[in-house]
């Protein structure tokens, strides 16, 4: 017997094996009825309560329908594989080419031989823990990176509403302890590199590791980033390494693809410490191509210097100081260094390097480029200091 209801009614009912199940059903205004079988009178109540929630938000449409597009969204998850996802992520991300590179070399050698082709929702967390289980234990930044590219294709899943909720983060999975910790350069060390590179080289040398730029920064600058008076170098561009003469934005002149800094913290001001500005405004004179966009350091037809002609003469210059192993970005790193003995603090590291976080750059925002010119000024009372002390 079917019992009655402000919406609805449910029936008892038991079958000739003695089973018992409650039908609930329902009547829209077009006459159609609708029903659903449940094992409790509970849950056929619920299913009647949830019907009429839906008509009360309009949002009804008939449980057939409801069906149907159920099955099609799982055919649809089916589909998203999680490698027909990535090479979507790769393609629409707008990303570099090198970090494309890397992000293909990190899915065919990490994560898609363990989750081939697996639906996007069926990577669980207990998924991304074995397969770490599985990853060599010696590559543990290679491990690190593997995991921060899977998590950012899930979220951007999750973004697009492909899955409903991208794995919970696994604590430190994403970061590799640092094994070869670079060793900063000695000024004596330094001194003997920049009297050894060529004269139009010199200045290279300094502004990597007094100011700390970038190698591709540095192979960007023009005279018009740069203020021979103050010391002021304004960083907005840099050369992607690996030219590719097609790539938007390129030279004109020699193809070499020019872009902003990788981020927005990227673009910066920073200064020259004093001792160096007079090698600065002679550099200006004589080596510097002509006009506001002539580069700072020309290669030999005026246009960009290669890593190649640069490393060339750093070579040997490096060995001659006693430091095979001091890269341009050790450089760097020396300049940091420096920045942080001298009394540099978190925010204005961050701000001189271009790393600085949105809320330390809003913070420091007003006061970065005076706190910067005292910071190069301390720095140049140091080297001025270890000067005086080589003097006879």
């Amino acid at each position: 017997m079917a019992r009655r209801r402000g919406f609805g009614e449910v029936e008892r009912r038991v079958s000739r094996s003695g089973q018992v199940t409650y039908r609930a059903r329902y009547a829209m205004s077009d006459g159609v009825r609708h029903s659903r079988t449940l094992a409790t009178k509970m849950d056929a109540e619920a299913w009647l309560a949830a019907e009429r929630a839906l008509i009360d938000r309009d949002q009804w449409t008939s449980p057939q329908a409801r069906k149907e597009a159920a099955e099609r969204r799982l055919r649809e998850a089916e589909s998203n594989t999680l490698q027909s996802f990535a090479e979507r992520y790769l393609a629409e991300r707008g990303l570099r080419p090198n970090t494309v590179r890397g992000y293909r070399a990190l899915l065919k050698g990490q994560i898609l031989p363990f989750f081939g082709d697996a639906p996007l929702h069926e990577v669980t967390l207990a998924q991304i823990k074995a397969w770490r289980a599985s990853l060599d234990p010696a590559k543990e930044s290679t491990n690190a990176a593997s995991y921060r590219l899977l998590r950012s294709i899930l979220q951007a899943a999750e973004e697009e509403e492909l899955i409903d909720r991208a794995p919970p983060k696994i604590r430190g999975a994403s970061s590799a302890p640092v094994k070869n910790v670079a060793i900063p350069a000695t000024f004596d060390e330094l001194a003997v590199i920049i009297d050894a590179m060529p004269d139009r080289l010199k200045l290279l040398i300094v502004l990597a590791a007094f100011v700390g730029l970038r190698e591709g920064e540095l192979l960007e600058l023009r005279r018009s980033d740069v203020d021979g008076v103050t010391g002021r170098i304004d960083v907005t561009r840099k050369v992607d390494k690996d030219a590719d003469p097609s790539a938007r934005g390129a030279c004109p002149e020699c193809g070499r693809p020019i872009s902003s800094p990788k981020t927005a913290k990227g673009i910066r001001t920073v200064h020259a410490p004093p001792p160096f500005l007079s090698m600065l405004q002679k550099h200006l004179l004589e080596h510097t191509a002509e006009g506001p966009s002539g580069l700072l350091f020309p290669g030999d037809r005026t246009d960009h210097m290669s890593v190649r002609h640069l490393m060339d003469r750093y070579r040997p210059a490096r060995a001659k100081a006693g430091r095979p192993d001091l890269t341009i970005h050790h450089l760097r790193h020396t300049a940091l260094t420096l920045a942080g003995q001298h009394g540099a603090t978190g925010a204005e590291l961050q701000a001189r390097a271009g790393h600085a976080s949105q809320a330390a750059m809003a913070i420091y925002q007003h006061a970065t480029l005076d706190r910067d010119k005292a910071l190069a000024d301390r720095i140049g009372d140091a080297y001025d200091a270890w000067q005086a002390s080589r003097r006879p």
